[in-house]
Parts: C-alpha cells; structure tokens; sequence
C-alpha cells in the first residue's frame, strides 16, 4: 500500500508552506501512533480526483472520506468505520469537524500528548 498527501500546487504564503508542512507531519504521526486507517476503495479515490478538478471544489465540493470515531474521553480513537463505509464531506468538515466527527485538526489536539514529543522536535 502507499499513501500519500498531495500538498495544494500553489501556497501563497511561506507561512502557508510551513503550516501546511506542519499539519501533515503532525497528522501522520497521529495516524501512525493510533493505528487508524483512512483507506477508502479505489472507486472512491477516482471519484474523489474526478470532484477535486471541478472549479471551487475545495470550498464547495464534497468527498469520500472514511471517518473515524473517537472514543468519549477524546484520546485515542475506536476503530475507524468499516472501508465501505465512506461518507462524503467537505473538505471543511474533513479538516474541522462536523458533529459526529472531530475532524483532523480536533484529532491531532486530543492526541498531541500520545506523540511524546521531546523538546529538540517541538
């Protein structure tokens, strides 16, 4: 398997470059550390890249994503919903939340702690 996060082709600041650099090493970490898996099927993935070319796509669109569900206490997560199982989302809701799913962002927070981040990498 390989997986890959494709960086937007055009930032407009460094201080985009970097935080974008940032949130994907800190969400590789996190998905590493928790074992989750956001694998969607193929069929997805094609149907995804056939939404992300449309104009306005990352404001409007919506896309296969694969949730996972986190446990009450917020730290760790439960397992991941079943592969077939993907729901389309915006990429608002992917990365912020929606009601039944943290997002990205709230994910890395409560389990910023599981990294054991030292001092000479924060």
């Amino acid at each position: 398997w390989r997986v890959e996060f494709r960086s937007m082709d055009i930032q407009m600041t460094d201080f985009e470059n970097a935080a974008l650099a940032v949130f994907i090493v800190l969400l590789t970490r996190i998905i590493l550390t928790l074992g989750t898996s956001l694998l969607i099927p193929m069929s997805k993935v094609k149907e995804n890249m056939r939404r992300a070319v449309k104009r306005d796509a990352c404001r409007h669109g919506h896309f296969h994503f694969r949730p996972i569900r986190v446990p009450s206490d917020g730290f760790g997560c439960s397992q991941t919903v079943p592969s077939d199982e993907c729901r389309l989302m915006t990429v608002d809701e992917i990365i912020n939340g929606t009601d039944e799913f943290p997002g990205l962002i709230q994910l890395i927070r409560q389990n910023f702690p599981l990294l054991e981040p030292d001092v000479n990498t924060t």
